[in-house]
């Protein structure tokens, strides 16, 4: 049996200017959508965007992409 967590920070990259942050997660459905928040201040909502393999927002005028939060499996036994 198989259990899967993401872990509660990712990093995002803004696309206009090529700076990284690290940001918390609030919400997330994987390959779905992403909501993430930047130093409890700043919220950007992300879809996943199947052909490039990331997650996609704007805010303020600016895009920021993501691959997302680190997947954690654990394998239990009996």
């Amino acid at each position: 049996m198989e259990t899967t967590h993401f872990d509660d920070k990712c990093m995002i990259e803004c696309t206009n200017n090529d700076r990284k942050v690290e940001a918390e997660v609030m919400a997330f459905k994987e390959h779905d959508f992403l909501s993430v928040s930047i130093q409890r201040s700043i919220k950007i909502n992300m879809r996943y965007n199947e052909r490039k393999g990331v997650y996609i927002g704007n805010q303020s005028g600016l895009e920021f992409i993501t691959e997302g939060p680190q997947k954690f499996v654990s394998k239990h036994t009996r």
